[in-house]
Formats: structure tokens, sequence, C-alpha cells
């Protein structure tokens, strides 16, 4: 007969945590069973109180007359299973709910870990992603035929439905690999043994599969991340994700109720809780007001999310556990996911750059600071003077871009504003400025700066503008062919993917995506910014 068994691998050093956890949620020891080298012990719940319906009493003059309440009564279980021999090795079968409670004692990379060793990636049914460039956050996707490497820049995968590449060992069903691994096999649970040493043997293999993914930080590393993140925000950077839909494990839970939120942290050595109401929205301003508002806060780690809602009750989440934050220290860039720091794989990051070395780059006239400065102390004079010139603006992007236009012939559109219809009936027009030049049906924006959060606000506009103007929804006569970025940098870049900063990175994706869904051609150019003579 053949049963479902879910399966995740417990954190070693968390088991004492994992089972006060047990107990806290009515999950009582019950038989251990010895078989080949594990212990086996089941956990169930034997008093449930049962959860009231949410919608009974909207519906209750629909009703029958009752004395007792209705209430939806579910058990649930748990088989924790421990190697004898390999003493770190811990596993945990999970049976109705049990999985929502086991998201911070598991690795919660095992399933994609294993997969990458032992699955067929030409067999994949089923895909679910999270990116981290264009507009798409998370998705979902089913296959007929799945074809190999095939995945976007800016992907992390996080979930797979696929068979075994080694069908004899693992049978011919299909098997669901996330932060658990689901399987239906023929075998009782004391016979699962022989495939818990089968994935103890083979997550110590070779990977078979590149597939972009997160990976987990450990050690002190979490500790300075944290407090980067505390400082992030208090100065209102990132923002709050509040997921259309989650995964516990293999299953994928989707969110249909909106909510009511409240922060609370008790800080340390305090015996009482400080909470803020925040109503029924919940952004970076509202944690960073609470953060300077409750200057005893001083460890983001205590900072928690309530969740509620009028018929569906309230829960509550580490404050981490909503974050959509990129943090960088040394030389790396690291992301929240679930409350919990990762970094990108070599996988991710060669998809990535491998997309952006297909952006055809072109090398520009250097700027030279020396000329700039005697270009600025000249105007400056000038206008002083109440001499006559075409305008008063000295910065150095518009001395460069006048350059350009002067040398090579491209037209400026830096401080020139299109008319754009207002979004509101019977309301004037307005102006925006699109670009800074344009040629032949290009049209390019131009930023000088050595700060990623610059030249990531300038792709933005780039986008806006690109949208824009192929959605008709700016006046501009010009014919557009093509959309492109033009960097300065003081250092000596050659190429985009030599920028160290994975967000600029991401950035570029994202505007690549966007300009080549509009049957646009992508292009960047870089300049060198001569400091000195």
């Amino acid at each position: 007969m053949s049963n479902t068994y879910n399966i995740y691998k417990v954190q070693f050093e968390k088991q004492v945590a994992l089972l006060k956890k047990l107990a806290d949620v009515g999950l009582v020891e019950q038989k251990t069973v010895e078989s080949g080298n594990f212990k086996l012990t089941f956990y169930f719940s034997e008093q449930v109180e049962g959860n009231k319906l949410w919608w009974r009493e909207t519906y209750k003059e629909f009703f029958n007359d009752v004395l007792i309440e209705p209430k939806n009564i579910f058990h649930f279980g748990l088989l924790l299973c421990f190697d004898l021999k390999n003493p770190k090795d811990v596993y945990a079968v999970s049976l109705g709910k049990s999985h929502f409670y086991l998201s911070k004692f598991i690795h919660p990379d095992f399933g994609i870990s294993l997969a990458v060793r032992m699955a067929n990636e030409n067999a994949i049914l089923l895909k679910k992603s999270r990116y981290f460039a264009g507009i798409k956050r998370q998705d979902v996707a089913s296959y007929a035929n799945f074809q190999v490497n095939n995945y976007e820049p800016g992907e992390s995968v996080e979930h797979l439905k696929v068979k075994a590449s080694n069908t004899a060992v693992w049978g011919e069903r299909n098997i669901i690999f996330a932060d658990s691994i689901q399987m239906d096999v023929d075998k009782s649970p004391k016979e699962m043994v022989a495939i818990f040493n089968l994935i103890s043997s083979s997550i110590c293999e070779e990977e078979v599969i590149r597939l972009p993914k997160l990976e987990k930080v450990e050690g002190d590393l979490i500790a300075e991340l944290d407090k980067l993140l505390f400082s992030s925000l208090k100065n209102a950077e990132g923002k709050v994700k509040i997921d259309e839909f989650a995964t516990y494990g293999v299953a994928i839970c989707f969110t249909f109720r909106d909510y009511d939120y409240r922060l609370s942290a008790k800080p340390d050595g305090e015996n009482y809780a400080i909470r803020a109401k925040l109503g029924n929205s919940f952004d970076v301003e509202n944690i960073r007001e609470f953060l300077v508002n409750n200057p005893k806060v001083i460890d983001i780690n205590t900072v928690r999310v309530q969740f509620s809602c009028d018929d569906g009750g309230s829960f509550t989440k580490g404050l981490k556990d909503v974050l959509d934050l990129p943090v960088t220290h040394g030389s790396s860039n690291y992301f929240l996911r679930n409350g919990e720091w990762y970094r990108f794989n070599q996988t991710f990051i060669d998809y990535l750059k491998r997309s952006l070395k297909s952006i055809e780059t072109l090398p520009g006239p250097e700027l030279d600071e020396a000329e700039f400065k005697l270009w600025k102390a000249k105007k400056e004079r000038a206008i002083a003077a109440n001499e006559a010139v075409d305008d008063k603006l000295t910065y150095r992007e518009s001395y460069f871009n006048k350059k350009l236009c002067a040398d090579l012939g491209y037209r400026l559109l830096d401080r020139q504003l299109v008319l754009m219809r207002s979004i509101q009936k019977n309301r004037k027009n307005y102006k925006v400025e699109i670009a800074d030049l344009y040629k032949d049906g290009e049209l390019i924006s131009v930023k000088i700066s050595e700060t990623s959060h610059e030249l990531i606000y300038n792709i933005e506009q780039s986008k806006d503008a690109v949208e824009l103007l192929a959605r008709k929804e700016l006046e501009f006569k010009d014919e557009l062919k093509a959309a492109a970025l033009w960097f300065v940098f003081e250092d000596d870049v050659k190429e985009i993917v030599d920028v160290n900063s994975i967000q600029f990175l991401l950035a570029i994706e994202s505007w690549r995506k966007l300009v080549a869904s509009f049957s646009l051609i992508p292009r960047i150019y870089i300049s060198r910014h001569k400091m000195k003579p």
C-alpha cells in the first residue's frame, strides 16, 4: 500500500527547542520504536480544542437550532526519526498541520539541496520561484516538457515537483522538493529507515542540476547582518512584503484575507511589551516610527507583528519574517527569506551575468574632470556678470550631455519636458522629463555617480519613461527603436557586470526585461570619469 511521507530535516542544535514547541502546540509523545539504525518517536494531538466556524454567525439564520456551538477539529501528528549511528541526522515526518510549526527548527534548503543531487531535470512538472528582478515577486509554473537550464535571470527556485533520475532506487513516482520532500512510497513508517539512509548518503553527493537558488547564512555573520538591518530600518529603508502565498514544506498556501496589524517588542531586561496598533496598512515607515519612538528596543529579533481579522482570529510573526530588504556586508549581498539570511549561489549569479552580458554595451568618450571645472568656472563667471547664457545649469551631467550633443550629434532632452495626460478627468495635463539624450530612435538616460542607490534611481526613471512612451501615455513624436543607459564611472569599468552591487545588477536586469518586452533594443554605454590629469 502506498503511503505519503512529508519529510523534513531537523537542525541538530534545535532539537530541544523543537520538543518544547511540540508540547506548546499540544503534541503529546506516544510510543517509540527502533528500526534498523533509527529510533522513531511519534507525537499526536491528543486533545484538540477546535476552531470556531468564522462563517457561522454570518449564516446563522440558515442553521437549525443547536445547543452546542460547532467547531472544526483537526488532529495532527509528527514522527521524529533519530539516526543512532549519526546523531546529527534527525528527520521529521509531518502529519496534518504540524508542518506549520516546523519552519524555525529545520534545514530550510533541505529539499532543494537534495533535488539538485538526485532529480531528473528533464522531468520537472512544477516549479515555484522567488524573483529578485522585474515586477514578479513569486511565481508558480507547471510544465508539459521542461527545457533543461530554462531558468530566468533573477530567479531563485524554491519548490520542484519532479521524478528522480535513478528511478530504480527512488521509484517511478513524482517527488516534491522544497523545505521538505514529499514522497509516495510502498513502505510502512518503520520501513522508511531505508529512505532516510538513502537521503543521508545522497545529500553528500555532487550536484547534477545547476539550479539558481539562495543559500542560508550560518554563524556569527547573522548577528552582523541583523545590526545592519536594524540601522537600515531606522532610516526607513527596505519594504514590508505580505506575500499572497507562502510555502510550508511542500504546501503552497494562498492568502485570501486582509489584516489589521500591530507591532510589539519586549526590551532587553524588561518584563513588559511595547505595542503599537497600525490599522490595516503596514509599511517600513511604521517600523521606523516604532523604533525611533522606542529607543529601548535595540534587537530586531525582539520585534514582532500581529496579524488579526474579525473572522479569522490572529497570529504573530517575527518582523524579519515579513521584510524584503537586501543588505550589503563586505563585498557580498544578503537577502531575507522567511526571517532567515541568505546569499545567492554561484548559479544564480552566472544566469544573471549571462543575461546582462547579452545587452549590447559600447564604450563612450571620457568625462575629463579638469575640463569640466574649467567649463563650470567660465559659465559661473558669465552668469555672475549677467552675460547671455543658454541656461544656468553648471552640474556635471549638463556639461557631459552638451558635450555629447556637440561632439556626437545627440539631441539634448535634459530638463526638456514632455506633456503627459492627467490620469484624472478635467485636470490639467502635466510635464515630465523622459531622458537626457535622443538620436536615431534611441532614448538615452545618463548618470554620473558612484553610489548604487543613485544609479538604481536613474534606472527606475528610464523604466518609467520607456513604459509611458510605449503605452502612448506621453506625447513624443519621434521614432523609438532603442532605450539606453549611459553610465560614467570613476573606476575602470569595461562591462556592466564589473560593478560590485547585486542590487544594481538586478535593477539593470529588470530594466532589460521591460525594454525587451516592448520590442525595443536595450543598450548600455560606459564612460570613464577621468579625475586626475
